[in-house]
């Protein structure tokens, strides 16, 4: 059953999500709990990135890796979530979908703004550090088996995780939105588009369980947990909406539903069906 944001405050959102952004990075702070995560990093370092060797013999294994870690995979990455964003049912109804895409993207601008601000505390801590590829060994590296690709496969700077913070913001933004027979997806794809930068050795588990996390919760907890997303976003709706009408025509999944949605309702007409054609 879908369950809609409302523009109230949550207290049971906000609350929650700060505790456990607190508790996740509080058990990396702590010296007990940074010696476990160290294990963590070390041990999924070596099983993933030790696939690239392992698994090497499984056609287009390295491949994969090596393409999903490249710039121009951060575009494919972006038109999966607008596919579950712009196919109607998946994370809105139909009517909803434009002004709830321009509330994700203001999310995103939420998240950059949160992500600045723990940079700060990151450097001021000293907190940062180098990818696992430039600690651990061995480490196979996908730029040396595709140099022309240029996948990234090193950070000097790997904490927090940026891309797992976007990835689990959408599955954040979606769950709280909505929870039905897609939910399974977006999990599995949210833990897809974060593998890379760990095969890859950019990033460490807890860069982006950790930070990444603490990041996301954050974002999630202020402005999902208060009014000021759904105000914020509806402002800007108010101002983008010709552009996303001219955007939103060109999407072939809503012009395949829009057709589909016309052969239902001619259907209906014909058996004498009064009732309102729902949402698909």
């Amino acid at each position: 059953m879908n369950k809609q944001h409302s523009p109230s405050f949550r207290p049971w959102l906000i609350v929650s999500f700060t505790l456990l952004a607190i508790f996740v990075l509080g058990s990396w702070l702590h010296p007990t709990g940074r010696s476990i995560w160290n294990d963590l990093d070390k041990t999924t370092f070596l099983v993933l990135n030790g696939s690239l060797t392992s698994l090497q013999n499984v056609p287009g294994w390295t491949a994969l890796w090596a393409f999903t870690n490249m710039r121009v995979f951060d575009i494919v990455a972006m038109l999966l979530m607008v596919t579950f964003l712009w196919t109607a049912g998946v994370t809105f109804p139909k009517s909803e979908i434009k002004a709830g895409t321009v509330r994700f993207v203001v999310l995103l601008l939420f998240l950059l703004a949160v992500r600045e601000g723990f940079h700060e505390v990151v450097s001021f801590f000293d907190w940062g550090r180098s990818g696992p590829s430039l600690v651990y060994e061995p480490c196979v590296r996908l730029s040396e088996l595709y140099p022309r690709l240029n996948p990234k496969d090193v950070s000097p700077d790997s904490f927090p995780g940026d891309h797992a913070a976007v990835s689990m913001l959408w599955a954040g933004f979606t769950l709280v939105t909505v929870r039905n027979r897609w939910t399974p997806m977006v999990v599995l794809l949210t833990v897809f588009l974060m593998l890379p930068r760990l095969v890859g050795g950019a990033h460490s588990l807890s860069d982006d369980v950790v930070g990444g996390g603490f990041v996301t919760l954050l974002t999630l907890a202020i402005a999902m947990g208060t009014p000021v997303l759904r105000t914020v976003s509806d402002r800007v709706f108010a101002w983008v909406n010709p552009l996303i009408d001219r955007v939103f025509q060109l999407w072939p999944l809503n012009n395949l539903v829009t057709v589909s949605g016309k052969a239902s309702d001619r259907g209906k007409a014909a058996e004498g069906e009064r009732e309102q054609r729902p949402a698909a």
